[in-house]
């Protein structure tokens, strides 16, 4: 697994079809700026349109100005291959998968507030179009937490999933543990890339109920429902000696995001600042786990870049066989 992991996170190791292979990019941010220079790097890529909010906005990188188009319509217009989401609206995300999807466009999305909002529904429209829906980097960041859910239940049936899954938070709680002030973390985090200028996702807990109920529908099925209890991180917050997590539970009958204490748990207990991590612990007792980084620019493009590279070898083995992606 960790071959696998390494392989896919490095863009010399992607696979290389005959014929590029049409790419639009939705969003130009923090994640969308990661995947960006990758697209324009690649021979058997043809990025053909940037949707941006701001146009005038300074960006680094920074498209090419006739790439860029600020109408989700006008970007779908380009008949794209594939629609990589990296919006932060997640109602413009969420309405331009649909899209996408409707119109027979594979799309990878990195937006966990989008894909959780309907992701039943949407997967039903992929399937109904004969096109692949892709929400790795939505869960986990850099740590390939969806993939292992689906290792898992290859080797049986799944009890229990406990994780930490956003990494800005981890951030936090790292930086309030060496006693600083609340508002300076979140300006150390925001200024690391690490929290959005608007953290409210982050701190009421929504971020990370949305990636636990995705986790959840992988490991227990489309019965999987949104946590029933939601911990947010507020000001007040006051750090213990012992490490605490923010950490996310479920089983088949629900699940929660709690602060806890890990003093005795080293998987959680030694997580770096934006650290996430997973251990699922099987019917038959065994346990598989996994951490690494879980938010910023770089894991989260590496994560874009895992999908984006299965559709691209999809296309090598389809084009094998004279078939098309």
């Amino acid at each position: 697994m960790t071959a696998l992991l390494l392989s896919r996170s490095s863009l010399e190791a992607l696979p290389r079809a005959v014929g590029p292979l049409r790419v639009a990019l939705a969003g130009c941010g923090v994640v969308g700026g990661g995947v960006l220079p990758g697209l324009l790097d690649r021979a058997d890529i043809a990025l053909i349109g940037v949707l941006v909010q701001t146009p005038g906005k300074v960006r680094s990188p920074e498209p090419a100005p006739e790439l860029v188009v600020t109408d989700p319509a006008a970007l779908l217009a380009r008949e794209p291959d594939v629609v990589i989401d990296a919006l932060s609206d997640a109602s413009l995300s969420l309405a331009l998968i649909r899209a996408a999807l409707s119109r027979g466009i594979h799309v990878v999305s990195a937006s966990k507030q989008a894909v959780a909002a309907d992701v039943d529904g949407l997967s039903a429209l992929a399937t109904a179009t004969g096109v692949s829906l892709r929400y790795s980097a939505a869960v986990g960041g850099g740590v390939p937490m969806l993939e292992t859910v689906q290792l898992a239940r290859g080797l049986g049936s799944i009890r229990r999933i406990e994780a930490v899954l956003n990494g800005t938070v981890n951030f936090l709680l790292n930086r309030l543990a060496a006693g600083h002030p609340f508002a300076v973390a979140l300006a150390e985090a925001q200024a690391a890339g690490l929290a959005e200028a608007d953290p409210s996702a982050d701190l009421n807990g929504r971020d990370a109920a949305a990636k636990l109920f995705l986790l959840s529908r992988a490991a227990f099925g489309p019965g999987a429902r949104l946590p029933d209890r939601v911990q947010p991180l507020t000001a007040a917050f006051q750090p213990g000696p012992e490490p605490v997590r923010q950490l996310a539970v479920a089983d088949c009958a629900g699940g929660q995001i709690t602060f806890a204490p890990v003093a005795g748990d080293p998987l959680f207990a030694n997580l770096p600042d934006a650290g996430n991590a997973i251990r699922i612990t099987l019917a038959d007792g065994r346990i598989l786990s996994r951490s690494g980084l879980g938010a910023g620019r770089a894991p989260t493009a590496a994560s874009v870049w895992a999908d984006l590279t299965d559709l691209l070898a999809s296309r090598v083995g389809a084009g094998a066989d004279g078939a098309e992606l």
